[in-house]
């Protein structure tokens, strides 16, 4: 059904290069047993990965991403230098990455592949009304939805068996896995909280397995708080 959408205008005006430098210092909170993404035209997409060092990859933060994907076929993309969120000021390299909306998740911004050029991220405006569109969803600690290559087409964020989570192992609260439980983690909760018996699939925040986010769950939370 997918490959029928429409391609999104992108508007994008070309650019020379986009700087590919490994960004010292960052080490990747992708889940090393969900760290491919799937597209139809080029293959896998490694977000987790040991060039030019072991644990190098993406990493995931509340409003933007950093670091490099390595897809097999076509090479490095960068979706970003660490210095986020971008302006994506396409007259300058170091402005252009990916965003994360800290409210919603919905992804936007462009990525850069040396070899396949760009990888827009904003779909929403084409596919939010099939619910498709690429985003972060921080309940489940994992990627959904479709980025647009202009020129090697979709890239499927969503696939049931092939799909990009960050790490899982980590304290209940601990959003992206980043061994800090902070304000950041508590603004996600506070839009979740549902109280007892009510049905929410904010995993993240759901301590005791019981499918709701309640008064036991936040005082989980607090205990595990650390700041900052």
């Amino acid at each position: 059904m997918y490959a029928r959408i429409i391609k999104p205008g992108i508007g994008i005006v070309c650019l020379a290069s986009v700087a590919l430098a490994h960004q010292a210092g960052l080490f990747s909170n992708i889940d090393s047993n969900q760290r491919f993404c799937w597209s139809e035209n080029i293959g896998f997409l490694n977000w987790l990965h040991d060039a030019p060092s072991q644990g190098d990859g993406v990493t995931v933060g509340f409003d933007h991403l950093s670091g490099m994907v390595w897809a097999e076929n076509v090479g490095w993309i960068n979706v970003g230098n660490g210095a986020g969120p971008y302006l994506n000021d396409l007259s300058d390299s170091s402005t252009v990455g990916v965003n994360v909306n800290a409210s919603t998740g919905d992804l936007s911004g462009l990525a850069w592949g040396e070899n396949v050029g760009w990888f827009n991220f904003d779909t929403a405006s084409t596919l939010n009304s099939f619910g498709q569109h690429a985003r972060f969803d921080f309940c489940e600690n994992r990627f959904r939805g479709y980025a647009w290559g202009e020129n090697v087409g979709w890239v499927n964020l969503d696939d049931d068996e092939h799909f990009v989570s960050v790490n899982q192992s980590c304290s209940t609260g601990d959003v992206l896995c980043d061994g800090a439980i902070s304000y950041h983690d508590y603004f996600i909760l506070s839009s979740n909280i549902t109280g007892p018996d009510q049905q929410n699939s904010c995993t993240v925040f759901d301590s005791d397995d019981d499918r709701d986010v309640d008064l036991r769950d936040i005082g989980e939370f607090q205990r595990n708080f650390t700041g900052g």
